[in-house]
């Protein structure tokens, strides 16, 4: 079994969590011996962290890169790409030597990928928002059914999509996907006009919580004793996307909450903090979150900041994991920082930058445990937290209930993807059925 799982960037480690956990469930869906191409925005670089990983570049940027010119235009860009799509036509006709005529031989290569994989799965994640630029990852799903590969979604958070161009290329191809995999209920609303075959969409659980630690949520599910959150870790993430306030203001403000938080985790608490996140230590990519907490540990006052370190090291999702094992409590701005850490038995407060983090909160009975960055206040920040570490006692059990549960749904996901696989198999056999009786009558 040959499977492509493609548009990762693992260099962000989130996206790495859910990269380790969907091999891991495809391999239970298809076997340990399945074989995994992975096509990135950074392999070059994600194979120093990840030297395990069988790393291409996407196919996207292998179009552009092969035109030895710089500060190209859009013209010379789709003209590139159409080359490609003319190349994949004679490919998939095996008119491989006409195939190899319009490519570059890395260019080839990854065609014949494509061309020999058995599986293509576009990756989980955020990436299918309006914020961020959808080219690379269309022209990917094109290529894909093309080749007339069965193309799955896995656990995605996308939409809403405002621009026409943007739904008419989307719905052309979910029609043509063999399934969608999405992580929230407000995701299936933004797929409402776009998808005509709802059985094919699925809610199901972030990949990442395939990666929880099954004893310590059964200990700490049954852990009744009040909260003494003498190690506590806070991740924070760079954020200019604010909706509802000028960018400046909403950061400045964050940052500002973030700093009160600290002051009173510590004299409150006398509480050793650690600035820890799932995205940093990585010089090569462009966000490190550590870098941002500096900027917050920088404004602490001296008897304040003796108590408080940053952590600047990488640390792949399953060693993350195992060093917030350690921690009795979380402050989390990014979602799979929550995730590995309710994996790892610990609970989470969430400062919520995008609805994926309210969905899953809510979905937890967490409601009360998260604030949306869009209008952060210090003292609102306090109070929930406090609330949360007084309520533990109470609600732990519902917690990590529900963390059991997400991960049972994210371990469920491999028959739904095994279904999947066999009903393309089956419909591709009936067309090939009809076109046998077709050409024979």
């Amino acid at each position: 079994m040959k499977i492509i799982i493609s548009n990762t960037v693992i260099l962000n480690g989130g996206d790495a969590a859910i990269l380790i956990s969907i091999i891991k469930i495809l391999q239970t869906a298809f076997g340990n011996d399945a074989e995994f191409i992975i096509y990135d925005s950074q392999p070059e670089t994600a194979k120093k962290y990840y030297p395990q990983l069988n790393l291409r570049r996407l196919i996207y940027e292998q179009s552009i890169d092969s035109i030895k010119i710089r500060f190209i235009g859009r013209i010379i860009k789709f003209i590139s790409q159409w080359r490609l799509k003319v190349a994949v036509w004679y490919i998939h006709k095996h008119k491989f030597s006409l195939g190899r005529l319009c490519t570059t031989k890395v260019e080839y290569d990854s065609l014949l990928d494509y061309q020999t994989a058995d599986l293509v799965v576009s990756t989980g994640g955020t990436y299918l928002v309006e914020n961020y630029g959808l080219k690379a990852r269309f022209f990917d799903y094109q290529i894909s059914l093309m080749f007339n590969k069965p193309l799955i979604f896995f656990t995605q958070s996308l939409g809403p999509f405002e621009q026409a161009k943007n739904r008419q290329t989307l719905k052309s191809i979910f029609a043509h996907s063999a399934l969608i995999l999405l992580r929230d209920r407000q995701s299936v609303n933004h797929l409402q006009e776009l998808v005509a075959q709802p059985d094919k969409i699925a809610v199901v659980a972030d990949a990442a919580f395939a990666l929880a630690n099954l004893k310590a949520l059964e200990s700490t599910k049954n852990n009744q004793g009040n909260l003494s959150p003498t190690k506590i870790a806070i991740s924070v993430r760079d954020w200019h996307y604010f909706k509802t306030v000028d960018p400046a203001v909403g950061i400045a403000r964050y940052i500002q909450a973030l700093v009160a938080l600290t002051v009173h985790l510590v004299e409150k608490y006398q509480a050793n903090i650690t600035y820890i996140s799932s995205c940093q230590g990585i010089k090569e990519y462009w966000k490190d979150d550590s870098e941002f907490a500096l900027k917050i540990v920088n404004q602490l006052p001296a008897k304040i900041a003796k108590f408080v370190t940053v952590n600047r090291e990488f640390h792949d999702p399953e060693t993350l994991i195992n060093i917030i094992s350690e921690y009795d409590l979380v402050i989390a701005t990014r979602l799979h920082m929550a995730i590995l850490s309710l994996g790892a038995g610990v609970p989470v407060f969430a400062i919520a930058y995008e609805f994926k983090t309210e969905e899953l909160f809510c979905k937890l009975g967490q409601q009360a445990s998260l604030i949306d960055i869009e209008n952060i206040d210090e003292n609102v920040l306090i109070n929930r937290v406090d609330a949360l570490i007084s309520s533990l006692p109470q609600v732990r059990q519902q917690l990590f209930t529900g963390v059991e549960q997400e991960r049972l749904s994210a371990w469920q996901t491999s028959n739904l993807v095994q279904q999947a696989f066999k009903q393309w198999q089956l419909d591709r056999e009936q067309v090939r059925f009809v076109r046998t009786r077709i050409l024979l009558s």
